[in-house]
């Protein structure tokens, strides 16, 4: 049992976005023999928004219907390790009724059933989590798994499960590094936190493996790098598209495609939203073309204009002084951001 009370010792949280290759790095780490790393249920994005449609959990009634739930969604997501947790072994055992407690014994049911002692969580904006459950877990890990942004964008587009236009990719990946880079200026997460590159991963897998399990305190084991050749991955593998090259070696070249592949306009969309994240990271991000940065100008500029002459027509404008108070607040705001990224270095470069 941890020292907070929960099931689950050291648990280990990837942080990653979509496309960034966190289900190469969970494959990985999921061929350790100590570890279970269960393909992505995204528990906490999942239950948290139903948790209020629940009422008090302190009610037995309540908590035992979320714990059917909670059996439900692991019976229909999880692939690989056979039946899910049924609902009275979750309330049962359940430590705390709360969104951390039913994972932590949902997860830990299945740590048992495996026979793993560590446990590896892959979960979609798990750095909204991220306090919450450093806070639960006094010994938990995370690993913060980062691609180039153009790199991943290059991905989305090409996926058959994913959607939107570059603008909309860039603004995401954008705002996910933020509150990543955030949790990394938190010295209370600081050294809880291992940044791993992906370029590093695939082209030096044996060095970042063997740093990463140093990290997470485990022995390094040849096995992690055999993962394509697990019957569990290979399944996974055949059943997703976005999976498909789980069950190869791992391909040591795959970076940098976006420099042939996505593009000059949407690299340079890419570029510009994204520009200060893509630096800290160690991307190398050249100027933004002027002809770009107009083109760009003249959209905002018409799509607020479209958007102010709809208010307009309904009565809705805002008062004068309000628009210069605004006006003087977003200036203050640019001048302060403009400083800081003239001066902006790397602060979380690649190994390699």
């Amino acid at each position: 049992m941890s020292t907070s009370g929960l099931l689950i010792e050291r648990p280990i949280v990837l942080l990653a976005s979509e496309r960034s290759g966190g289900n190469l790095l969970r494959a990985i780490v999921g061929s350790h023999s100590q570890i279970v790393a269960p393909s992505p249920v995204h528990f906490l994005i999942n239950v948290d928004p139903l948790l209020p449609l629940y009422g008090d959990l302190s009610d037995d009634a309540n908590f035992r219907q979320a714990c059917e739930d909670v059996s439900r969604l692991l019976r229909y997501q999880i692939a690989g390790h056979g039946e899910p947790p049924k609902p009275d072994a979750l309330f049962e055992n359940a430590r705390e009724r709360s969104l951390v407690g039913l994972m932590d014994v949902a997860f830990h049911l299945l740590m048992e059933k495996s026979g793993a002692t560590r446990l590896l969580l892959k979960e979609n904006e798990a750095f909204r989590y991220a306090h919450r459950l450093a806070n639960a877990y006094p010994k938990m890990r995370f690993l913060y798994l980062v691609r180039d942004g153009r790199d991943a964008a290059l991905s989305w587009l090409k996926s058959p499960n994913h959607f939107g236009g570059v603008s909309h990719i860039a603004r995401t990946w954008r705002d996910e590094q933020r509150a990543c880079l955030s949790l990394l200026c938190d010295p209370s997460l600081s050294d809880r936190i291992l940044v791993v590159h992906y370029e590093d991963l695939v082209s030096t897998p044996d060095e970042i493996v063997e740093s990463l399990c140093q990290f997470i305190d485990v022995d390094f084991e040849d096995s992690m790098l055999e993962f394509h050749g697990r019957a569990e991955i290979r399944e996974q593998s055949a059943g997703v598209r976005n999976w498909e090259n789980l069950s190869r070696p791992i391909m040591e070249q795959n970076f940098n495609k976006h420099q042939a592949e996505l593009g000059w306009w949407r690299t340079q969309t890419f570029n510009q939203i994204a520009r200060r994240e893509l630096t800290s990271l160690g991307y190398d991000v050249p100027d933004t073309s002027g002809i770009h940065r107009l083109g760009g100008q003249v959209m905002s500029a018409s799509k607020e204009g479209l958007a102010l002459a709809s208010k307009a027509a309904r009565g809705r404008l805002p008062k004068p002084v309000e628009v210069l108070a605004r006006g003087k607040r977003r200036r203050n705001f640019g001048k302060i951001t403009s400083e800081l990224e003239a001066r902006q270095r790397p602060r979380w470069p690649r190994k390699h």
